[in-house]
């Protein structure tokens, strides 16, 4: 796997300046992580009290609420900011969420570690960088997509039941991605991320069993299935990361959308809209990255003044590459910041 020799551009920061932004804290960390665990099992309380009390109409909603939240708690925003280890002084306990999050959405903890750091490393650079590899937007935004984000995600489901039960199978080339493959035969990760996949099969199925057995029905959506369904602010927040963007260029700032989101948007989304920042400064934890962005405001692309703001912007961008499929967005810049690095 060839790694990262790309010169990107960092905009300067103090030593003691980056050191209190990289501080990472237990408190804030049991704030973010644990009222995220405290939603997901409050939902499924709540959801399972309307299923037992027959309040079919009150299940349905808090189900739809519940697969809203669900999507955040994986790769879209919990787990993609665990797996970076910034969130907690306590190493343990970072890891703890982070596989508890893992299972709890079907994702695997040793592929997306991995292969969230060689994105960062290679961002958007098209043949190496095979995380993220930029689509034209309307493969992404289109009635299709949008409609199974609102419902059920058949793109997402499919995805994630091949690759888990192959890689269960000892198919560890398969990939959820386009790394091909990402770890070689003989690399222990590669046998650590297939056990994962049987782990995680086997123990669904014991779940399904038991609530097949005792007749939990809504439980089998609530825990196995949940993450598949009501995807849309899950893959929205994930469109505004690199969408319509330059690839194969060593600046972060033309690679990565920084957008400005009110405060539950920032909760949810572990507060990744600041993308181009933690690019740039991966160590960062997220509940500091919006002062962060104070700091290095003025060397930082303009940022997006919303969360709609920056879905019409892509809406946008859809319209002029159907004109000229070559266009990407570039985005403007202050004054006082440094020149563009484009290669």
């Amino acid at each position: 796997m060839e790694t990262s020799n790309i010169d990107w551009y960092r905009t300067p920061v103090g030593r003691e300046a980056l050191k209190e932004f990289t501080r990472k804290s237990d408190l804030k960390g049991w704030l973010q992580a644990g009222s995220f665990l405290l939603i997901f099992v409050l939902t499924t309380a709540g959801a399972f009290y309307f299923f037992k009390t027959r309040q079919w109409v009150a299940m349905a909603v808090l189900c739809y609420f519940h697969s809203l939240f669900q999507g955040m708690v994986g790769m879209s925003a919990a787990v993609h900011e665990l797996s970076h280890g910034t969130v907690f002084v306590n190493k343990r306990v970072n890891e703890f969420f982070y596989t508890l999050f893992c299972f709890l959405t079907w994702n695997n903890p040793v592929h997306f570690r991995a292969s969230h750091m060689l994105h960062h490393q290679l961002t958007v650079h098209r043949g190496r960088d095979k995380e993220v590899i930029q689509v034209p937007v309307a493969e992404k935004l289109n009635w299709v997509n949008l409609v199974s984000w609102l419902t059920f995600d058949f793109k997402w489901f499919a995805l994630l039941m091949r690759v888990n039960i192959l890689h269960a199978l000892g198919r560890g080339e398969v990939d959820y991605f386009s790394w091909d493959p990402l770890f070689p035969e003989g690399d222990p990760r590669r046998a650590a991320m297939c056990a994962w996949a049987r782990l995680v099969l086997g123990g669904y199925l014991v779940l399904i069993a038991v609530f097949i057995v005792f007749q939990l029905w809504v439980m089998i959506y609530l825990l196995v299935f949940g993450s598949f369904f009501v995807r849309i602010l899950a893959n929205l927040t994930g469109a505004i990361q690199h969408t319509g963007l330059s690839e194969n260029v060593p600046d972060w700032r033309l690679v990565c959308h920084t957008v400005t989101v009110n405060p539950l948007i920032g909760y949810l989304y572990w507060h990744m809209n600041y993308h181009t920042e933690h690019h740039m400064y991966a160590a960062v934890p997220c509940f500091n990255l919006a002062r962060f962005h104070r700091a290095v405001a003025g060397d930082m692309q303009n940022p997006q003044q919303s969360f709609t703001a920056c879905l019409k912007l892509l809406y946008q961008i859809k319209k002029k590459q159907k004109e000229d499929p070559s266009y990407v967005y570039v985005p403007e810049f202050p004054a006082t910041a440094a020149a563009p690095r484009w290669k």
